[in-house]
């Protein structure tokens, strides 16, 4: 019997023995298990950040008016600020030296250093990130979504006529200056062909001159491309030579010496244009002397068959002599050596693309039949703007943030009173303008009481 008891005796200790042990050790064995885990827990705490950032895209394109839901999408941005902290953070520690996967007796001893005080001592930022990640699981995204998309849309920001492959307006232009790069070659025609582009400021001749330079067939065509910008008012001839051959040498590489000496220089640079079939844009030519132009055509003539020169200038008035091959710039004339081709004009868009183009921008892509009175008010702006380009860019853009009757209507009345007109100026009358009407919309802010900037400019 005591034999009996004895053996019982013994079983209930070793079982309670292992329950103690057991008990006291599953806190160690929990927290070894949540370090070992903690590779798998960053990964699925990456992706709840990826949907939670996905979801915030949606929401910045609706024009969110629910207070609950701002609410809660606000929540959701707090815990994915949290989420991205602890990411980091914890990223950053494992790559600390130590904790480098590679088998050292260093890398060991610190891997064994902070297993042990893992399981003795816990680690609090590892309880957070477990519990984040708990609470970002069970987030329902899609639930959020759903009311995201029950908002209306924002007015779009990118627009059709910023798209590379399409100027707004323009494609009657586009279609002469393509037709000049890509023409056959024809029996005795010169080496190379000249086409100005011509027309007042801020019409869009830079921008179609891009348009076609960067065109896929264009780069093709010609085994030497450089758009060079002059924007110097007075130039010589080895200016003009000096910059020519900077820009081809930096897109090219052809030659990499620096040569102080004109005719060094020039020779150098007819001897690399000799060989190659080019494309050179000239733009923002103000003024050319007729003596520097035909330096300067002498030394580009020397191109292969099919080169071109694209001339593009601000000449506002100009008349064109073809039978003499001259173009005239006030009482300047410069005589061209090759055959001029038919000068593209820039001038204003018609009224009617002109008023496309201020929707587009003022309403951001959205119908203008949904905006009804926004649409007669915006056909009132554009008639105040003469045709001009600039200022619709720049005031387009606070409209389109701002798509409410009233408004508009203080915006159309400062308009109205300003004292500045929109015309076929330079960028910095039409900025004055922008300026001048954003005042009268702050009053207080950026308009002084004496030496304003429209006073300074028109006063």
């Amino acid at each position: 019997m005591g034999g009996l008891i004895s053996t019982f005796s013994g079983v209930v200790g070793e079982k309670a023995a292992d329950m103690i042990v057991s008990g006291a050790a599953s806190p160690f064995i929990s927290k070894f298990q949540m370090h070992q885990d903690l590779d798998v827990s960053l990964n699925m705490l990456e992706e709840q950040l990826l949907k939670l950032n996905a979801a915030f895209v949606e929401a910045r394109q609706r024009r969110i008016t629910n207070p609950k839901l701002l609410e809660w999408w606000a929540k959701l941005i707090e815990d994915s600020y949290r989420g991205d902290y602890y990411h980091r953070t914890i990223k950053h520690q494992n790559s600390l030296p130590g904790c480098e996967d590679t088998d050292s007796p260093t890398n060991r001893a610190a891997k064994r250093r902070r297993t042990i005080r893992t399981l003795l001592f816990g680690d609090e930022e590892m309880k957070n990130l477990y519990d984040l990640l708990t609470r970002l699981q069970g987030i329902d995204v899609r639930l959020f979504l759903q009311m995201v998309h029950a908002q209306p849309r924002r007015p779009m920001r990118r627009y059709l006529y910023m798209e590379r492959e399409r100027l707004f307006g323009r494609d009657k232009e586009i279609g002469q200056v393509m037709n000049f790069l890509l023409k056959p070659i024809q029996a005795g025609e010169n080496n190379v062909s000249l086409l100005p582009i011509v027309g007042p400021w801020q019409r869009g001749k830079t921008s179609l001159a891009l348009r076609c330079f960067y065109d896929s067939k264009v780069q093709d065509h010609f085994s030497l491309k450089s758009y060079i910008r002059i924007a110097q008012r007075d130039i010589n001839f080895g200016y003009c030579c000096n910059l020519i051959s900077k820009a081809i040498q930096k897109q090219h590489k052809l030659w990499e010496t620096n040569y102080d000496d004109l005719g060094t220089l020039l020779a150098m640079l007819k001897q690399n244009l000799s060989k190659q079939r080019f494309l050179l844009v000239l733009d923002d030519v103000y003024n050319v002397d007729p003596m520097v132009w035909n330096d300067l055509w002498e030394c580009l003539n020397c191109g292969e068959k099919g080169s071109k020169v694209i001339f593009v200038s601000n000449i506002f008035h100009y008349e064109m002599y073809y039978k003499d091959g001259h173009i005239g710039r006030y009482d300047n004339k410069i005589e061209w050596t090759a055959d001029a081709e038919m000068p593209v004009m820039i001038d204003g868009l018609s009224e009617d693309d002109h008023l496309a183009f201020f929707y587009e921008h003022a309403l951001g892509g959205a119908d203008p039949d949904d905006y009804p009175m926004l649409k007669e008010m915006g056909r009132e702006m554009a008639k105040k703007m003469n045709g001009s380009i600039w200022p619709v860019t720049m005031l387009g853009e606070i409209l389109r943030d701002n798509l409410n009757d009233q408004f508009w209507s203080k915006f159309l009345q400062a308009l109205t009173e300003s004292r500045v007109k929109f015309r076929a100026t330079p960028k910095g009358f039409d900025i004055c303008l922008a300026i001048d009407v954003m005042c009268r919309l702050l009053p207080g802010r950026l308009l002084s009481k004496k030496g304003s900037v429209m006073e300074y400019s028109f006063g």
